[in-house]
Order: C-alpha cells, then sequence, then structure tokens
C-alpha cells in the first residue's frame, strides 16, 4: 500500500511538470541581426517547468529593423514591437540605459574570478576566490582586491557609437583597476578613451568616468587585481550610477527606486522632496504628517520628530563690517525637530554687535576680507609693516582666527549613505576654532584640504636622513562618544598616503609633520563621526575642534615676524649664506660648518644645523651628501664603483598573470651614485600606450616640472606598475608610480645592521638577508647601499626604505646583474623594505701591495729581483700589474723565510751547547788518561809495592766555604763552580804527585 501512494505521488510529480507552457511562460527576444541588418523575434520559455508546445504565439516572426529606436520614457513592447509609453513608477532613458540598481546582478552582468601567480611559480595551493568577487551591495557593487582578479563583465549592443560612464571608489595605491572596452570583433578599441586606468581616490571620495563606445557589440570589463605583497587587506573598489548612451532600446521600463517616483512617459525618477517618501516603483510620493513626522529628500518613510536640543541649530558669525561683527544661531534644515515639545530647547537669540577680531598673522583686513601683506612686509593681523634693512619676512601659512573659513581651505563632506550629505554637515568657524557639525543621523567624513604651491628650500641629506623643507603643526581635539577618527593625508609621494590616524577621543595637543620634499601638495583632514550608519533620528557627540592650522616656509602666505639675513636681501627674501654655512645666532654672520657636515636645515641658524654625512658619504656643494662611487671601508680596503655613478639600471619584477592571460609586472628605476642634478629617475604614470623605454630614464631631468605633476615620480629608486599592451607586445601602460628612495642614506660594509630603522626593532642584515633568501656566505664582503624615502604612509609609517646589496664577481661584464629576492619575487617582503642584489666586478676591491704575494728571485751578480703575484679576489690597477723590484743580495734575517729566521738562532745556541760539553768532556778525559799513566809509571819503581793513596777529598774549610758558596749562587752558577772546583782538585792532585816525586835535593 505504502509502495501505491509513493507511485501516486510521483505520478502527480511528473504530471505536474509535464503541463503545456502557456502564453504567460515566454518571453519574446531577438535574434542577432544579419547582414542585411533583418532579425527575428522568437520566443524563450521563462522556467523549465513545461512542455514546449507549438502556438501561433510562440511562432517565430519577422522582428523590426535593427536600428529601431526608442525614444525617452518609452520601451519597446515586443508583443506588438512597437515603442509604448513607460506607466508611472518606471521610467526609461530611450537610447540610454542607467543602472542603479543592485540588489541583484542586473540583466547583461556577469563575474568571474581567477587566481594569477608569478611566472614559473610552483606552489599550486587552490585559493578561494568568492570573497574577491564583485558583490551587489544594494546602491552600488564592490570588489575586494586580493589574491584573485576579480572581473566584472558587461554585454551591450549599441545601434550607434555611445558612451559609457560610471562613478567609482579606489582609495588604495596597491590595487590594479583596469576598464576596457572591447568590440564585436573581440579586439580593443583603437579609441584612445575606450581603456581607461581610473585615478585613486580620497576616503569615501566618488569620482566619475567616461569611455568612448562603438556602435555594435561591446563588451566591458571592470578588473580589479590587489599587489600588496605583505597580506594586508587593502579598501574594496565600489562602482555606481553605470550608464551606457546608444543602446536601441528597452523591452522593459525599470522601476524606480524607494524614495522615489515617476509619471507616466518619464526618462528618469525624481527624488521625493523633504517630509515624504516612497516604496519602490511608485507613482507618487506620500507626505508625512508635517506637525509630528519628518523625512529628507529621498526617504522611504518618516520619522517622528524628536525634541530640540543643541546639536539641531548652529552658530555663525556675521561678515564683519566697519569693524563690527556679531553672532546668529539658526535652526538646521530641513529642521527635523519639535520645537513646541516641553522638553525642547529654545533658539538662543542673535548677540549684540561686537568689535571684529584680527585677521590671521601675515594678513590685513580690507573690505571687510583678510589679505595677505604685500611682499617684503610682515603683519600681526592687524596692519601691515615693512621689514627693517637686511631682514627678510619668514613666510607661512597660519590659520588660527576663525571667523570666517579662510579662501585657502576647501571643505568636503562625503557621506557613507548614496545620498549626498545636508548642507549644515559641515566644519563650523567659531572664531576661537574650527568645529565639527553633523545633522541627525548623519554618518559622513567632513574633510578639510589645504593647498601648498611649494616651498621655499629645497631638500637637502645631512645625518642620514633628509631636511625638512618645511612643517605642518596643528592644535587639535576630538571628542567622541563612540567610535570616530580623526586621519590625517598628504600626496607627498604623488598619492594620497595616510600620514596619521587619532580614533576615538583626543584631548587637546599638538601634531607636527615634517616636509621632506619640494613640491605643490595638499594636506588633507578628514573627521568620521561614527564607524557604522546612523538612525535618521540619532544624535552624534562625536567633534572634531581644530584650534590652529600653520605651514611654513611657503612660497605663499604671509609673515608675522622678520628674519636677520647676514648676506643682504634680494627679491626671494634672504640672500642665502654660501653652501656648508650656517648663521650664527649670536652675531648673525654666516659662519662654515666643520669638514664632513651639511647644512641640513632650512632655518640654518646656529651649529646643530651642521650635520654629518652618512658613512662612505661625502659632502656635495656644502648642501647634499652623495658619493662618486670611490669607498674606503672599515679595513681600509677601496673600491672604485664610479662606473656606476650618474647612470641608471632597470629592473623588470616577476610576470604576474591571471589565466585569461591579462599580465603586469613592477619595474624598478635604479640609480646609485651620483650627482644629484645628474642622478635622479623619473617614473612616470602615462596611462596611455608608450615606447617600452619611455617610461623611465636618467640625467638632468625637470624636476620642478616633475614636481608639480602628482603623475611623475622623481627620487633615486622609484617603482611603476606596468602592464603590456595586448596590441603591441613592446607597449606598456605605465601606472602607480611610487618613490623607494629620495636619498642615499649610507655605503656600508663589515657592519651587521644599518644605522637607520626601517621598522620599530632594529634589524640586522642577517635577518634581512635570510627574510629575502639571499645567501648569507658573503654578507661580511658584501657593500650594502642604503636608500630612504620618509614619507610616512599607513603600511610604512616610517616611509620605504631599500637596499642593495653589491656582490664582488669578477666574471661579470659591464654593470653587472641585479636580482630579485628569492623569497620575495617582486622585491620586497613586507611592503616596506626592498632589496636587491647587484653583482659586479665594481664592486671588487682595488689590490694593494700587500695583498699581493711577494716571491725574491736568485742573487745575480750581487742583485736579486722581487716579483709580486696578485690575489684572484680583487681588482689589479694598471700600474700595478706588473711590478716587480730589485734589491742588493744581502744576507738578512729579514728577507729569509719566517721559520728561517726562527730556526737559524735556535740551531746556532744547540751547536755552541754541543761544543761546551764535548770541550770539557774531551779536557777530563785528557787528565784522567794522565793520571793513568802516572799511576802505571809509578807501580813501576819496586815490585809488588803498591803506590801511596793520594787523598781527593777537601780540605774542611773549604767544604764550608764550597757549601756557602752553594747556598747563595744559583743552579747554573753552583753547576760552574763545581766544575771549577773539580778543574782546580785535578791541578792540586797532579802537583802534590810531583811534588812527592821531585828530590829534595
Amino acid at each position: 500500500m505504502e509502495l501505491i501512494n509513493w507511485l501516486f505521488v510521483l505520478g502527480v510529480v511528473y504530471v505536474v511538470h509535464c503541463r503545456d507552457c502557456g502564453r504567460d511562460d515566454y518571453k519574446f527576444e531577438y535574434t542577432q541581426c544579419n547582414t542585411d541588418g533583418e532579425r527575428w523575434r522568437v520566443s524563450v520559455p521563462k522556467t523549465n517547468d513545461c512542455n514546449a508546445v507549438m502556438a501561433n504565439y510562440n511562432l517565430p516572426v519577422k522582428g523590426t529593423d535593427c536600428n529601431k529606436e526608442c525614444e525617452g520614457g518609452q520601451f519597446l513592447n515586443m508583443d506588438s514591437q512597437e515603442c509604448e509609453a513607460c506607466p508611472a513608477g518606471t521610467y526609461s532613458s530611450g537610447s540610454n540605459a542607467f543602472l542603479d540598481d543592485w540588489e541583484t546582478l542586473p540583466k547583461g552582468f556577469s563575474k568571474q574570478t581567477e587566481t594569477f601567480s608569478s611566472y614559473g611559480e610552483e606552489d599550486d595551493t587552490p585559493i578561494d576566490c568568492k570573497k574577491y568577487d564583485w558583490t551587489p551591495k544594494g546602491s552600488y557593487i564592490a570588489a575586494v582586491p586580493g589574491e584573485c582578479a576579480a572581473s566584472l563583465i558587461y554585454s551591450v549592443t549599441l545601434v550607434k557609437a555611445g558612451m559609457l560612464k560610471f562613478y567609482y571608489q579606489f582609495p588604495s595605491t596597491t590595487t590594479i583597476f583596469h576598464v576596457t572596452v572591447q568590440n564585436d570583433q573581440c579586439q580593443s578599441s583603437k579609441d584612445k578613451d575606450a581603456s581607461k586606468w581610473p585615478d585613486t581616490t580620497s576616503e569615501g571620495e566618488w569620482k566619475q568616468v567616461t569611455l568612448n563606445l562603438k556602435s555594435g557589440f561591446n563588451v566591458i570589463t571592470w578588473r580589479v587585481v590587489g599587489l600588496d605583497a605583505s597580506g594586508r587587506e587593502a579598501p574594496p573598489i565600489l562602482l555606481k550610477r553605470i550608464s551606457v548612451h546608444g543602446v536601441a532600446f528597452t523591452s522593459n521600463c525599470a522601476k524606480c527606486p524607494a524614495g522615489s517616483f515617476s509619471s507616466e512617459n518619464s526618462k528618469m525618477c525624481t527624488l521625493c522632496p523633504e517630509n515624504m517618501y516612497s516604496a519602490k516603483g511608485a507613482g507618487m510620493c506620500t507626505a508625512c504628517n508635517a506637525a509630528l513626522e519628518y523625512s529628507y529628500r529621498g526617504s522611504v518613510n518618516c520619522t517622528q520628530r524628536p525634541p530640540c536640543t543643541e546639536h539641531d541649530y548652529y552658530h555663525l558669525h556675521k561678515p564683519c563690517i566697519d569693524g563690527k561683527t556679531g553672532t546668529l544661531y539658526r535652526w538646521i534644515q530641513p529642521m527635523i525637530c519639535n520645537p513646541d515639545l516641553p522638553e525642547s530647547k529654545k533658539l538662543p537669540s542673535d548677540s549684540k554687535e561686537e568689535k571684529c577680531s584680527p585677521c590671521n598673522p601675515g594678513m590685513y583686513l580690507d573690505n571687510s576680507t583678510c589679505k595677505y601683506c604685500p611682499p617684503g612686509q610682515k603683519s600681526d593681523g592687524s596692519k601691515c609693516e615693512e621689514c627693517e634693512a637686511t631682514t627678510a619676512p619668514d613666510y607661512s601659512m597660519t590659520f588660527e582666527k576663525w571667523d570666517s573659513m579662510p579662501d585657502e581651505i576647501d571643505l568636503t563632506c562625503v557621506s557613507f549613505a548614496d545620498v549626498e550629505c545636508n548642507n549644515e554637515t559641515t566644519w563650523l568657524p567659531l572664531r576661537d576654532h574650527l568645529e565639527t557639525h553633523f545633522s541627525r543621523g548623519e554618518s559622513a567624513y567632513l574633510v578639510l584640504q589645504v593647498k601648498v604651491a611649494g616651498f621655499r628650500t629645497e631638500q637637502r641629506v645631512g645625518d642620514g636622513g633628509t631636511s625638512t623643507v618645511g612643517q605642518f603643526t596643528m592644535l587639535f581635539e576630538t571628542t567622541c562618544t563612540e567610535s570616530c577618527q580623526l586621519i590625517l593625508l598628504s600626496d607627498e609621494s604623488g598619492s594620497q598616503d595616510m600620514i596619521k590616524t587619532w580614533d576615538g577621543a583626543q584631548a587637546k595637543s599638538t601634531y607636527t609633520y615634517d616636509v621632506k620634499k619640494n613640491g605643490s601638495f595638499t594636506f588633507t583632514l578628514a573627521f568620521q563621526n561614527s564607524g557604522f550608519p546612523l538612525m535618521a533620528s540619532t544624535l552624534t557627540d562625536s567633534v572634531a575642534k581644530i584650534y590652529s592650522i600653520e605651514i611654513t616656509n611657503t612660497l605663499e602666505g604671509g609673515a608675522s615676524s622678520c628674519r636677520k639675513c647676514p648676506k643682504g636681501i634680494d627679491d626671494g627674501g634672504c640672500i642665502p649664506c654660501p653652501g656648508g654655512s650656517y648663521i650664527d645666532p649670536t652675531t648673525t654672520t654666516c659662519v662654515s660648518c666643520p669638514p664632513g657636515t651639511v647644512v641640513a636645515s632650512h632655518n640654518a641658524y646656529g651649529a646643530d644645523s651642521c650635520k654629518p654625512c652618512g658613512a662612505g658619504l661625502k659632502v656635495y656643494k656644502g648642501r647634499s651628501c652623495v658619493s662618486d662611487g670611490m669607498f674606503t671601508d672599515d679595513d681600509g680596503q677601496t673600491f672604485d664603483m664610479k662606473n656606476l655613478s650618474n647612470s641608471f639600471q632597470f629592473v623588470q619584477g616577476s610576470l604576474l598573470f591571471t589565466s585569461s592571460g591579462t599580465q603586469y609586472y613592477h619595474g624598478f628605476n635604479i640609480s646609485l651614485f651620483g650627482e644629484p642634478e645628474k642622478s635622479y629617475v623619473i617614473c612616470a604614470n602615462n596611462v596611455s600606450r608608450t615606447d617600452s623605454h619611455s617610461y623611465s630614464h636618467a640625467g638632468k631631468p625637470d624636476i620642478s616640472h616633475a614636481l608639480q605633476e602628482p603623475k611623475l615620480i622623481v627620487a633615486k629608486i622609484c617603482r611603476t606598475t606596468l602592464v603590456p599592451s595586448s596590441e603591441d607586445a613592446k607597449a606598456v601602460m605605465t601606472t602607480q608610480s611610487t618613490s623607494l628612495g629620495d636619498h642615499l642614506v649610507e655605503i656600508i660594509r663589515n657592519r651587521t645592521s644599518l644605522s637607520m630603522n626601517y621598522n620599530d626593532s632594529m634589524t640586522t642584515l642577517k635577518e634581512i638577508y635570510t627574510a629575502s633568501g639571499y645567501s648569507i656566505e658573503d654578507i661580511q664582503k658584501d657593500i650594502q647601499v642604503h636608500f630612504a624615502a620618509e614619507t610616512p604612509t599607513r603600511a610604512c609609517p616610517n616611509g620605504r626604505h631599500t637596499l642593495i646589496s653589491l656582490r664582488c664577481d669578477l666574471d661579470q661584464k659591464d654593470k653587472g646583474e641585479i636580482t630579485l629576492p628569492p623569497k620575495c619575487a617582486d622585491g620586497t617582503c613586507d611592503g616596506c623594505l626592498f632589496h636587491f642584489l647587484l653583482s659586479t666586478r665594481n664592486a671588487c676591491p682595488i689590490c694593494r701591495k700587500e695583498d699581493f704575494n711577494r716571491v725574491v728571485g736568485e742573487c745575480v751578480q750581487g742583485t736579486q729581483k722581487i716579483h709580486y703575484f696578485p690575489p684572484s679576489d680583487c681588482i689589479v690597477l694598471e700600474n700595478m700589474a706588473k711590478m716587480e723590484e730589485t734589491q742588493t743580495c744581502t744576507m738578512q734575517l729579514t728577507s729569509l723565510p719566517l721559520m728561517v729566521q726562527v730556526g737559524v738562532p735556535v740551531v746556532v745556541g744547540l751547536a755552541l751547547l754541543f761544543f761546551i760539553l764535548v770541550c770539557f768532556f774531551w779536557r777530563k778525559n785528557k787528565r784522567l788518561e794522565y793520571r793513568y799513566m802516572k799511576l802505571v809509571e809509578n807501580a813501576g819503581g819496586a815490585e809488588g809495592e803498591l803506590p801511596g793513596v793520594d787523598s781527593c777529598a777537601l780540605e774542611e774549610d773549604e767544604d764550608e766555604q764550597g757549601d756557602a758558596v752553594q747556598i747563595r749562587s744559583s743552579k747554573g752558577a753552583r753547576f760552574f763552580k763545581k766544575l771549577t772546583n773539580k778543574i782546580k782538585k785535578d791541578d792540586a792532585f797532579e802537583s802534590a804527585v810531583l811534588n812527592e816525586r821531585m828530590p829534595l835535593t
């Protein structure tokens, strides 16, 4: 029975799935146009839940002309194949397609991810690319740069040439973001604007891009590739409001987004006004209860009005007229609070007129406007005065009076929502400080930007670092109820870099940033009141207060004081002291710095301005520390590397590519030694096709022009991202240039660590070599050339550093070969320290005379030659190639080998001792023989009569005397004393024998 029930269920399911399709189960589409411009309308089932049947309504029908267009506000009815008006609540742009609804991926879009790797990489570990894919987020679509390449693809057919427009956010410099257009021949469009490398944006900033499109079938691809080798997560790339102009028609009118409405035959939707709202697809907006409810423009619902607080009004100052001003109080518009509630705050009354505050230092009041004093004058903010003779103004841009917003400051609000900020969400000047003000429910970045045209001093190098050409100083304070953040950014490096961040509440304090490079820069302050979207009625107490901002030594601005000029003045201000001199603060005269030091301060007051050069560097014109390629290490060995001066080398990083063939790599331009004017290199962002070698060059560049153009990077070492063109293998796209070394810090050898840290902890050379994958066997012999770019970034707070290790290789030709770190194929392992190894014969030491092997020839006619043979690990100079010397033959110990010099005295000493012993025993033997002969002679006088016994004993007093001598003498003395006594005894014995045999008469 149970089996029958299951069969019955399956039969029902089978019957359901096998029903015939009805008219509502089909949709109509056009086929591709043929060469005659004809096409057919065909039916396509919407789902797979029915069986297709042959009926009159789904038979192929000849379609309209391929060039048929519908006007704005109309759509093509596929049933009648005629253009009809869009109903209320919908819109159509006719030949324009607007894509601003990103709840799901719109029709015509597709996406894909693909892994990319370095050429020759053996690691085949699969990577999950899902988290790097393009993801719809409601009002925009986002992609997170990372280990996979993410592509967003849009296919569209245009009946005429048109264009593509879109808004984007691209805040990362470690990401490739590229937009390409392909036509129906699957070739890139030849129009120069059909391929874009969008510029980077600031935090929260939206920019627009426009690309030209050809008629026909077009494929538009947005591709994102992460480049950060350190593994840090880059901020996402965002897209919104994509529009395509030139499409033939739309078969469906798009519904208006929530918060907007449209009437019949509308080309676009209109946002609901304040105090009104609407749902998606609304033909009209619904009004809120004005007395009790409110809504912002473009709202999807109404919100109850809260009691009014001090956050619902703001105050401002009237313009200064005839020296008088006043404070005005106004409700924030649109007014969302209810002032009639009992607990509501009342709006304060306007203040009485009061005296205007003085202008900022260096300025004066002119017709209610503060202006900078003329050149050569100073001011405390009231009136301008001429500087005294032999003095010049000390220019700066100083803001400490906030009666109104200075003209040099630009204000922007970047909302986290898809709508613009309210007008009253801004920075408010409140006389003694500048303060942020947010409307209810507003979560945004309030941005303040100060543009600096340049500084009055060029960059100088000393004490292993660069001098400051100016300083940015601000006095500030923040108050936060929950989470808030204050950010300071600068485009000093060519792109927006985060210099410093302050999270949470900060007590009133001063921060100073040293500007290291001359040029036109923009300093940006951005305050975020909350890290998350706020409810419409939510109040925020997060506030940032800026009390003063000062930028010193600027080209523009005014002066509050004048400084003494020891050499007089000219049109540009003080005539500077000669190179290598500082100003004595007591005598205000120019004094030369000690030898080996340079003036590394733009003020150059006092002996402290003189800074020593780094190890291995020389003073250049008293202003900079450079190397001409000659280097002597701590052991006295000299290296001639002049062949590497005033020239550059290009190093190509590992080729990275995607599975579809998209390639890119990093190019490094390196200049090691030489005079500053001749040894800089340039990295350019051309964002267009160019010759393969035109993106870098050495020699004397137009530095002043380059510094005014952020897309050109002038440095000692710089890096550029290069993408080969698909049409021309020799053409490349260059982008995202950055400096890896603005100046030379030091040249060292036989040391264990660098003198300047690139991170918070001291890193030894051995650790650097190990992390890079280089052999450490010759680490003590390698020459370390250390460069630095001290501009801080978010990832590298101490700036970027580059270490080029020069290794001796006599087999190398020309300038040698530079290799990338084996473990870090892109030149760096952490994004802050870059390490290269240059194998070159120029890094081999020059042979010294004492390094040669010395061989002394035979003595010929009183003279002998000394031959010198060079070692195999140094460079022999021409004047030492066949070095010989001639000397007179002399037997001097100094001319003998060391073993001979030591051995000769030892042999002579042993021979002399042996001779003395031989003489002693010979003499003793002769005396014994003589005594024996005497005994034999005496025995022959009387047969059988023995000779009388001679006593050999010493006399008693002689023995005592001998003992006394033995006690006082050393062992050596006693030995010779005994030897002498023995001889004397033998003489006495002989004498006694003779006396005994001597006759009495």
